[in-house]
């Protein structure tokens, strides 16, 4: 076993402050859900897009600045507001009130392909114009703002399909009420618990990943910490061993379960693709998501390695920045988009 430094404990002791403070402000948010959590995801979003451009240490002119938070806000937000625009014009049309929504338009991930040939024509018209901003910052710019949108956008999906999904399944048309009723038809329990499903059952989804995220993060690091002798990649990631890669995995996996199968079996399933007769694929996630979760956090070392810095920024004593935070939490919600539209549509998800 190895000896723990008294560096190592102090930096322990801030990553647990960190993350109570994290915890205590964002869960709530989670549950909330509605104009909270677009809000602080909004927030973060615009910290995350600050990180990436400072990551190479150069100079960047205000209009690059600019282009990237439009840009990457346009993935993350666009789609609800077109969505619900276009909701909009049809029911004014036939007379009735139309009511914004913030849950109805998460069946699926939908970056513009139009807005991604807006980013490559934008970041190339710079770098023709400004011989400072070479073809590879070109290249960055148009990777890390599109996979910062399709990362905070699946981070919304999995908060929200539970209202798309439990909704369509009711023969509805997907609104709140709609995935509320089902959701209590479904689960057995009288409609009283809505408010259940509202702010708990609908971000059970979302919990379950970053639960599973955050507990491989945890488990490696304390079982690399203690018993790792064996480096992975030190290349990307100095101290990152097979012995806490593999201790993370189990972490992860086992609480995954955990949580998935205990509301499951008491009638509270995170998505009726997700229940009794399908635990299978819950089960499935919970054995690949933490080997999704160590792809992320290697990519974004990779990123890092780059450009030679040890963090993304430093507003997270003990985690870095936000990028630092969020990048495997990135790549999990993405993964699991995929998986459960794959499951819900079949082969047409190739469509």
């Amino acid at each position: 076993m190895n000896v723990i430094t008294p560096e190592q404990k102090a930096s322990l002791r801030s990553r647990l402050i960190v993350a109570g403070i994290l915890i205590a402000l964002i869960l709530p948010a989670f549950f909330l859900g509605s104009w909270v959590f677009f809000g602080v995801v909004a927030i973060f979003l615009a910290l995350a897009i600050t990180e990436m451009i400072r990551a190479p240490h150069k100079p960047y002119k205000w209009y690059v600045y600019a282009a990237s938070y439009i840009i990457t806000f346009s993935y993350v937000y666009w789609f609800v507001f077109k969505g619900n625009f276009g909701q909009y014009i049809q029911m004014h049309r036939q007379g009735a009130l139309y009511t914004f929504s913030l849950e109805n338009y998460f069946s699926s991930l939908d970056v513009s392909i139009i807005g991604i040939a807006v980013s490559i024509f934008l970041f190339c018209l710079i770098g023709i114009l400004d011989k400072s901003f070479t073809w590879s910052d070109v290249a960055y710019f148009i990777t890390f703002t599109l996979l910062l949108g399709l990362g905070f956008q699946s981070f919304f999906f999995c908060r929200y399909y539970p209202f798309s999904l439990f909704g369509s399944n009711s023969n509805f048309n997907g609104t709140n009420n709609a995935a509320l009723t089902w959701y209590g038809a479904y689960s057995g329990r009288e409609l009283i618990k809505q408010d259940f499903f509202k702010y708990f059952g609908s971000s059970s989804l979302l919990f379950f990943v970053i639960l599973i995220t955050t507990m491989n993060d945890t488990g490696a690091y304390f079982v690399g910490s203690a018993f790792g002798k064996h480096k992975m990649n030190e290349r990307i990631s100095p101290h990152k061993t097979w012995e806490g890669f593999f201790g993370g995995w189990i972490c992860g996996a086992v609480a995954g379960l955990i949580f998935g199968f205990t509301i499951t079996f008491l009638d509270y399933p995170m998505l009726p693709t997700l229940s009794k007769g399908t635990w299978y694929w819950m089960a499935a996630l919970c054995i690949v998501l933490p080997l999704i979760s160590d792809l992320g956090d290697l990519t974004f070392s990779m990123i890092k390695r780059n450009f030679g810095i040890k963090d993304y920024g430093n507003i997270l004593k003990g985690h870095g920045g936000v990028v630092d935070r969020v990048g495997s939490d990135m790549f999990t919600c993405i993964f699991t988009a995929m998986v459960l539209i794959f499951i819900t549509n079949g082969w047409n998800f190739f469509a």
